[in-house]
């Protein structure tokens, strides 16, 4: 597995609601050993373990969607390892192989705005498995042949300690109390699976948006109904899994979907940069302020205003005017030179030549036509 080389600091305080203990319980010997019969919750007795739990938010509501959404996510895993059911979830989900849920994937098509980048402080901690994401699809309890020892060695704080074999490494989104694996994807579900409360890895925080920063649509675009995610009345993205998303954030404080305000750029507007958003992109956001200045450039540009075909971008000549100004006023000017002017040729080329040129000047220069300021050079 790949080792981590940050420095581990500490956490503060207020994400610990235990300190740690000052003795280690040695596990009984029939926890460690497998009968071979059927599997039995790896019960740890209390005080094994001196790596402090996360504190969670004081928000039951926030706590029963989080439980809820990672036992959507094991649903989902179960759902991506069956080749029957291709098709159903978001191709930017599925991991190599497609015999799981990418949790990455999932936490950003889930949660908008989420900043992985920016990351605060890192430090070993136990995280509780009710609250935990991970990739369910690889393996199970069935694949393993000594499930209880191994649900011990997973579970054990030495998992955290960087350089310790199966180290694992999370990241937490502290406002919602809701991590995830980057490394030891596969664990959650097996100590889950295994009776086990918490298991030990290296936490990152991550920070995430107030809710009153957050605000939730409802809107019809293209014929189809979507929400959209607002945040700080700027960036938009729209949710590709509102099931999942809506209620993780209404419990978090953010208001249910409402409809789409009238001070903002129109819904077709918002859609038609979407959808250019979209081109290439899993994870399309657009920013309202630049999507008002591109309507207000195009009402511009459709102003009608007289101008000269230099000024055009892109034309094309009307023939039947191009023969009457470039031809036939030069040969009516030469005709009518000859007949006035009987042997003055050099005249009558004069004549024609000078007339050619001031129907070239008037065509091309002149301001006789109309065009929108949106087809001009």
């Amino acid at each position: 597995m790949t080792v981590a080389h940050d420095l581990e600091r500490p956490m503060h305080s207020e994400l610990i609601d235990h300190p740690p203990a000052d003795t280690v319980a040695l596990p009984a010997v029939d926890v460690l050993m497998d009968d071979g019969a059927a599997v039995a919750a790896a019960a740890i007795p209390p005080g094994t373990h001196k790596l402090p739990v996360v504190a969670l938010p004081d928000n039951a509501a926030l706590a029963a969607a989080v439980q809820k959404l990672v036992e959507q996510k094991e649903r989902l895993d179960l759902l991506a390892r069956d080749p029957r059911l291709a098709g159903l979830l978001p191709p930017e989900w599925l991991g190599q192989g497609g015999r799981a849920v990418d949790v990455a994937a999932f936490v950003q098509g889930v949660l908008p705005f989420v900043q992985v980048a920016e990351r605060g402080e890192t430090a070993p901690m136990r995280l509780p498995l009710r609250h935990v994401l991970g990739d369910s699809g690889r393996w199970s309890v069935a694949d393993v042949a000594e499930p209880q020892s191994l649900a011990w060695l997973l579970a054990s704080d030495e998992r955290a300690t960087v350089g310790s074999r199966d180290h694992a490494d999370a990241l937490l989104i502290g406002a919602l109390g809701l991590a995830w694996m980057q490394e030891g994807r596969s664990r959650p579900g097996f100590l889950r699976a295994m009776g086990v409360d918490t298991l030990a890895a290296r936490t990152t925080m991550l920070g995430y948006p107030p809710a009153e920063e957050l605000a939730l649509y409802e809107v019809t675009a293209h014929g189809q109904r979507e929400v959209w995610c607002v945040h700080g009345r700027r960036r938009l993205r729209p949710l590709p899994a509102p099931w999942l998303s809506v209620p993780l954030l209404v419990a978090y404080g953010v208001k249910p979907p409402q409809p789409w305000p009238s001070s903002y750029p129109a819904i077709e507007a918002v859609a038609r940069e979407l959808a250019t958003a979209r081109q290439g992109r899993a994870l399309p956001e657009i920013s309202l302020p630049v999507v008002v200045r591109k309507i207000a450039e195009d009402a511009n540009g459709d102003i009608w205003q007289p101008v000269s075909l230099l000024q055009l971008g892109t034309w094309v000549p009307r023939w039947p005017f191009f023969l009457a100004i470039f031809v036939g006023l030069p040969s009516l000017l030469l005709v009518t030179a000859a007949l006035a002017l009987p042997g003055a040729i050099e005249a009558a080329t004069v004549a024609a030549s000078l007339g050619f040129a001031a129907g070239a000047i008037g065509a091309l220069a002149a301001p006789w036509v109309y065009a929108r300021r949106k087809h001009l050079s």
